[in-house]
């Protein structure tokens, strides 16, 4: 599957971004930080697997992709919305589980989408979800995360425990309880067995019966029907009747009662009204004039009145104070005696103690991080580095042209050895040579004289024993021929071997000379062994010394960088403690505690803030007495004016003004009370009159009510209104009765049926069926009474036999958790297979592929190596060695970092390759793998990669300049090819072709 356009409507920086990316080559991506590398392979995941939860607020998007089969399909994500369409049909599935098996996001990150830190080593291959996706029959089949759920399902089942507490454990000690509890109770079962089948079939009978009852009963309610119909039908029935022979006021007005009676009242009530309204109105006016003056001041009493207990407060809050006032001065003049200690003798009235706390607890804080720091001074562990160092015997590329002739003198000195032998060989054997072809000539001639012979003397057929004789002849003399070519072989050998060993001596001296070995080729192997192990300690001992000297090296340039760093922080707890001194210095002159230290700070403050709070008080409670005597004064002259107003002739007193107010507060009722009497008065007077005007309308309506009716005096209108009041009546009885009726047969279909029933039925007929219903259902239960008696004998027989119905609940109970264990281990053995199965399908299928993926990995290796290394795993799998060209077998700890990477990059893009031939191809996405890698390793991976890339889609992810400048070189190393290497670079949200 390959992407061929992308397109970023909003998404993160994106805004309304379209980008055809290459569907083969290796496809550079370079940006800075921040210039939206992330964002986009962000968008990838999503467009693939969907948002994350809560993760897909304001993103949209969607991606055109192209699969192996050539089906275009576009990927649309707007926030929650996801759908794909082909152009013709819309799909609302993921692509996952349609094509890819159900591959998650997660597996995806650790195969397809892979970064420097996912590099992790050969280790990737235990990883559960790794084996369960790649080494299974099908990509997504979790075969080990099955078994272990089938192992834990299987646990939760049954332990090997005679002490488990698990489900079929817990079964089987039942069954074993159930065992013992029953040969307790053991007799003859025979019996019981058959008195109990006898008790069952008195249930079925029984059920029997009383289904029989059922639907007499249900026949029964059928007759009660019309039963409890008829009476309720008889009287709405004679209420029609009566309603037909009072048809004649069927047309009274509905409503003219009701309107007579009305009027009626209405007219009643306006005679009482009018009686009483002309009695109330005799009285004379109520308001007395002396009452004014005091309602002129009621606005000033009801004020006064508000404060008058204030008055009275304040004068007891003057009086109480009086003491205190002596108090707080006390205390003031002992608190300026404490704080002057402290100070240059001014009290001073404000201070910031919190700057003050604050600037002592960091100049106390930066004292001791200071002391701290001096403490933690840096000692230095590579001071023998400095000594002089002795000047190496050979130079590193010497060593290293030692090392690899010492490995080639090795394997000469083998084949001169292997010479050597041969030639020994060949110069003791004996110096005769051998007579066998000789002999061997001289029998087939003999052969052939004698078939010549029986052909001459004894008339044998002159064809076969001709030819034969002609062919023991011709063996004969190859046989000579043979013999005389192989008396010069042994010399010649020898000559030949000769002849190579000079070479390999020369070849010795040759490598010798250059490894500076002072020994001549014509010394025996066992000189040499030693004198080129002599080599080897020496190389060792150089690499040693090497190792020192760069451990030395970089132990020294870390101890320069801790020192500076300590002294940097020196400076810096320095600069704070000098700060801080500066801030508490300032803060005691600001607040004239020039004589406070930092050890009395929190007592000074205690001091200072209670002698702050005394003054305070003081000087809030003279302010306060101020007030109130302001106040007082303002009452009293208020009271003295109202007095004289009102004529109140006693001492001004807050007592005094409360009886003043009682007084207004009686005077103010009564006025209130007059005037209103007063008012409703003149109110009844007008009510009068508008109640005869109301009266004479009555009469009129009275009038045009009895001309509608027809009725010339009120007692004809009372006599036609008692009819049509008992028409009425029956109307009602009739209509009730219908509604009864519906009632009792509750459907349409019923009521039809019902009122035929009651017109063509008498009571007579329905109440003889109703008797024999009611019969034939005392029968029925009188033998429900026989069977119930049938079957209290029957238990009664088990209980004398079983002395109580503990038995045969045992065995019910028994038999039923027998079941349930039965079912029980059912699921256990199922789950036992299936994990065997499965077990037994992972170890096939991993034993296969393993070595599949492998040896996939060792072949990207040589290819991103150049031939220098290939992989190899142990015949377990757990253990993977990188072979270099001398076929020697590095372990995994003995990897350099740089060897690693690429070991374990050939092992991850091998995995995807396996992913991709089991589903399907997906594009691989790398973010900046190379950063760990020098130059020339980053060539190599960049051209294995581009190689790779003329197959598959490859996205790498960088930051580096280093990596595209080089990306850019290997482009024009191979821009004699196609769909090799495309760059491209992203800056703020958007993509451009570099």
């Amino acid at each position: 599957m390959k992407i061929i356009q992308m397109n970023l409507d909003d998404f993160g920086i994106y805004h309304n971004v379209a980008w055809n990316p290459p569907e083969k080559g290796l496809i550079i991506m370079h940006g800075q930080n921040e210039s939206g590398k992330t964002t986009l392979m962000k968008y990838v995941r999503s467009m693939f697997f969907g948002y994350l939860r809560g993760d897909w607020k304001g993103f949209f998007g969607h991606m055109d992709i192209r699969r192996d089969n050539g089906h275009e399909y576009r990927i649309y994500r707007n926030e929650k919305e996801s759908y794909m369409t082909d152009g013709d049909i819309t799909l609302h599935e993921e692509p996952a589980d349609l094509w890819w098996h159900g591959l998650d996001r997660q597996t995806y990150d650790k195969i397809f989408a892979m970064g420097l830190e996912d590099l992790q080593g050969f280790k990737i291959l235990s990883n559960e979800e790794v084996r369960s996706h790649f080494f299974s029959i099908e990509g997504g089949v979790r075969m080990g995360v099955t078994r272990r759920d089938l192992t834990r399902l299987m646990s939760d089942l049954l332990v090997a425990s005679s002490q488990g507490k698990k489900t079929i454990n817990a079964l089987l000690n039942e069954q074993r309880e159930f065992d013992q509890r029953i040969r307790s109770l053991a007799y003859d079962e025979d019996e019981f067995a058959d008195l109990q089948a006898q008790e069952r079939a008195t249930h079925e009978t029984e059920n029997r019966i009383r289904l029989n009852i059922e639907e007499t009963k249900q026949e029964l309610e059928k007759i009660s029907m019309p039963i409890a119909a008829w009476d309720v039908y008889k009287r709405g029935q004679d209420a029609l009747r009566h309603m037909q022979e009072l048809a004649d006021v069927s047309q009274f007005p509905e409503d003219g009662v009701q309107k007579w009676t009305d009027l009626e009242n209405k007219m009643k009530d306006i005679d009482g009204q009018i009686k009483t309204l002309e009695e109330t109105s005799r009285k004379g006016p109520a308001f007395q004039v002396e009452w004014n003056r005091w309602l002129i001041c009621g606005s000033q009493i009801d004020d006064l009145c508000r404060h008058a207990a204030e008055w009275q407060q304040g004068q007891q809050e003057i009086a109480a104070h009086k003491d205190m006032e002596i108090d707080w001065q006390l205390e003031q003049n002992q608190y300026a005696h404490t704080l002057s200690a402290w100070t240059d003798g001014t009290m001073p009235e404000r201070a910031d103690w919190s700057r003050g706390l604050t600037a002592a607890a960091d100049l106390n804080r930066y004292r001791q991080e200071k002391e701290k720091w001096q403490a933690a001074q840096p000692k230095n562990v590579a001071a023998a580095s400095d000594e002089a160092a002795t000047e190496p015997e050979r130079t590193k590329e010497e060593w290293q042209i030692v090392g690899r002739a010492v490995s080639d003198i090795q394997e000469a000195l083998m084949e001169r050895k292997k010479v050597q032998e041969q030639l020994d060989w060949l110069k003791n054997e004996p110096a005769g040579t051998s007579h066998g072809f000789t002999i061997l000539g001289v029998l087939f001639l003999i052969a052939a004289a004698v078939l010549l012979g029986l052909v001459v003397m004894y008339n044998f057929d002159a064809v076969p024993g001709g030819g034969g004789a002609f062919a023991c002849a011709v063996l004969a003399i190859a046989a000579f021929i043979r013999q005389s070519a192989g008396s010069d072989r042994i010399p010649r050998k020898i000559e030949e071997l000769e002849s190579e060993m000079t070479d390999i001596q020369e070849d010795i001296a040759g490598m010798a000379k250059d490894a500076g070995i002072p020994l001549s080729e014509e010394d025996s192997n066992g000189v040499w062994s030693k004198k080129l192990d002599e080599v080897r300690q020496h190389y060792l001992d150089w690499q040693t010394e090497e190792t020192k000297n760069a451990w030395e090296k970089e132990q020294k340039v870390m101890y320069d960088a801790i020192y500076e760093k300590w002294q940097r922080d020196g400076q810096t707890w320095e600069r704070k403690l000098t700060a801080c001194q500066a801030a508490w210095e300032n803060w005691r002159t600001e607040t004239g505690f020039t004589r406070l230290s930092i050890d009395a700070l929190q007592q000074a403050k205690e001091v200072w803030d209670k002698w702050k709070t005394v003054a305070a008080a003081a000087a809030e409670w003279n302010t306060r007495k101020v007030e109130l005597q302001t106040r007082i004064s303002q009452w009293h002259d208020t009271a003295e004016q109202i007095f004289r107003e009102v004529g109140i002739k006693q001492a001004v007193t807050p007592q005094s003004v409360d009886a003043m107010y009682r007084k207004w507060q009686e005077i103010r009722v009564q006025a209130e009370v007059a005037k209103e009497q007063d008012r409703q008065q003149q109110e009844r007077g007008e009510q009068i009159v508008q109640l005869k005007k109301d009266q004479d309308i009555r009469r009129r309506q009275q009038d045009a009510l009895l001309t509608l009716t027809g009725a010339q005096t009120a007692g004809e209108f009372r006599s036609k209104v008692l009819k049509f009041r008992q028409f009425q009546q029956y109307k009602e009885v009739y209509d009730q009765s219908e509604a009864h009726v519906r009632l009792i047969a509750k459907t349409p279909k019923n009521l039809t049926e019902l009122r035929h029933e009651l017109k063509v039925h008498t009571l007579k007929n329905w109440q003889d069926e109703q008797a024999h219903y009611e019969k034939k259902i005392a029968e029925a239960e009188k033998k429900l009474a026989e069977v119930a008696e049938k079957r209290g004998s029957i238990v009664e027989r088990l209980s004398q036999m079983a002395k109580s119905d503990v038995y045969g609940k045992l065995l019910q109970e028994k038999q039923n958790r027998k079941a349930e264990l039965d079912s029980r281990v059912n699921d256990w053995l199922t789950y036992l297979y299936a994990q065997h199965m499965l077990g037994e399908a992972q170890k096939y299928y991993e034993q296969v592929r393993q070595p599949l993926v492998i040896r996939q990995a060792g072949e990207y290796l040589h290819l991103m190596t150049q031939g220098r290394y290939t992989l190899q795993a142990s015949f377990d799998g757990r253990q993977l060695y990188a072979v270099d060209g001398a076929q020697r077998r590095i372990p995994e700890k003995q990897w350099s970092s740089g060897l690693g990477d690429q070991i374990y990059l050939a092992i991850r893009i091998s995995l995807a390759m396996a992913f991709s031939r089991q589903i399907e191809p997906l594009p691989l996405i790398l973010d900046d793998i190379l950063v760990r890698f020098d130059e020339q390793r980053q060539k190599e991976a960049l051209h294995f990669l581009a190689d790779l890339g003329k197959k598959e889609q490859i996205f790498l992810f960088t930051c580096s300049q280093e990596t595209r400048a080089i990306a850019a070189e290997v482009r024009g190393l191979l821009s004699g090819e196609t769909d090799t290497i495309h760059l491209f670079e992203i800056e703020q949200g958007t993509i451009q072709e570099a």
